[in-house]
This record gives C-alpha cells, sequence and structure tokens, in this order.
C-alpha cells in the first residue's frame, strides 16, 4: 500500500496513533518503503529546521499514513493539545478527520485527560476543530 492518497482495496479498515519511541521504535526505511512517506520524528531536529513538530505521530489509516499530528499532554490542564494536524498529500481531510478526532479522543482518555484541544496549525487543523465544535 503507497502513502497518500490511495484508498484500500478491502483490506484492513481503522486507525492507530503509531508511537515512534515504541517498544520497536519507528524504522523511517520500512515505513518509506511501506507507507511511501518519510515518518521521522523532529524531537532533535532544532526547532526552526522543523516542518511537522517536536513530538509527531504519524496516524495509520485504512492502511496507510493518512495525517501527522504534533502531540502534547498538559496534565495539569487535563488536555491533549494538538499543537499541529497534518494531513498526507492527496488524502481526504472528510475521511481521515473524523478517524484521527476518535483515536485523539482516545488517546486523551487513556492518559486520564479530559479533553482535545486544536491549535490552528497545520493543513488538518481547521477540519479537527470544526469536528470538535460541531
Amino acid at each position: 500500500v503507497g502513502g497518500g492518497g490511495g484508498r484500500s482495496s478491502g483490506g484492513v479498515r481503522g486507525g492507530a496513533l503509531v508511537g515512534a519511541l515504541g517498544p520497536r521504535g519507528w524504522r523511517r526505511d520500512r515505513a518509506r518503503r511501506l507507507y511511501g512517506v518519510d515518518a521521522r520524528t523532529e524531537i532533535y531536529t532544532p526547532a526552526a529546521k522543523r516542518i511537522y513538530g517536536y513530538y509527531t505521530l504519524p496516524f495509520l489509516h485504512d492502511e496507510g499514513i493518512r495525517a501527522r499530528v504534533d502531540l502534547k499532554s498538559d496534565r495539569k490542564a487535563g488536555v491533549l493539545r494538538v499543537q499541529a494536524a497534518w494531513l498526507e498529500p492527496g488524502c481526504d481531510a472528510a475521511d481521515v478527520g473524523p478517524a484521527l478526532l476518535t483515536q485523539l479522543r482516545r488517546a486523551a482518555e487513556w492518559q486520564g485527560l479530559v479533553d482535545v484541544d486544536i491549535a490552528p496549525r497545520g493543513n488538518l487543523a481547521s477540519t479537527l476543530a470544526d469536528l470538535t465544535r460541531g
């Protein structure tokens, strides 16, 4: 399955935020081969050179990387902050947005947070913000 906008041909449906620093780590070469995207974390990239954000997680949806989100848990405020949300080229925000918001809400709940706040950064941010209001 390529990255970007291709739809699955009846394969696995669903979504997940993919943790770059999990037990197996995120292998960029494998992600590039499987999904056609360069999914590198920018934690060690100087702020001025970051493209997507400090702690960006790819969003796997219907067998492809469809978006990326830069997340921060604000435990004091009880909020999962989406500091940036980026749709991969060729993907449909109307399809990806609701699925991603579901996963963001699950991630917030798992961390004991009560809300998800969307900052106005990235080409998917306004779609997510609209979904949280509507």
